[in-house]
């Protein structure tokens, strides 16, 4: 009985991650320029700019935790974790609730690094902002957005406070 709950739990969780791929590469797709296409195309990218967002954060901890049991490991000579991959889906906050937001694997890869490179103070907060929003960059020309949205809002705050 427990285990057809899981079940039909883990199936959800899957339907809604094959939702919101097909919903991107759908908008992607498009190539009307109704007032309905492009407030379509804008919700998804909102939606990515969530993932992005939530990625960013998530990829500086996991790497964090990542290299504590890595030298962990080393000290107890037993073999080193695996490295943390990102997961380019994410629950996200929207108007109806919450929602299951996509991104490709190699951009949720490039904000997992990027992050890990900040993480690990190999760039700037402004280096770490401009080359996640580069990734940005791309999924709104793939989105045909006529501008980009600024992601990292939290950093760019925190710089605008310092400066203040």
């Amino acid at each position: 009985m427990v285990l057809g709950w899981l079940k039909d739990g883990e199936n959800a969780s899957e339907d809604k991650n094959v939702i919101a791929k097909t919903e991107f590469e759908s908008a992607c797709a498009e190539t009307h320029e109704d007032k309905k296409s492009r407030a379509n195309r804008i919700k998804i990218g909102l939606r990515c700019r969530a993932v992005i967002d939530t990625l960013f954060i998530e990829g500086a901890k996991e790497f964090e935790k990542f290299h504590k049991e890595k030298l962990e490991a080393i000290w107890e000579e037993k073999d080193p974790p695996k490295d943390p991959k990102p997961n380019n889906y994410q629950i996200i906050k929207s108007s109806q609730g919450d929602v299951v937001g996509y991104i490709p694997m190699e951009y949720a890869q490039a904000v997992y690094d990027i992050a890990s490179d900040f993480q690990k103070k190999d760039i700037s907060k402004d280096h770490a902002i401009n080359l996640t929003q580069i990734v940005a960059d791309n999924i709104c020309n793939m989105l045909s957005l006529e501008t980009s949205f600024n992601v990292l809002d939290f950093l760019r705050d925190e710089q605008k406070d310092k400066k203040d």
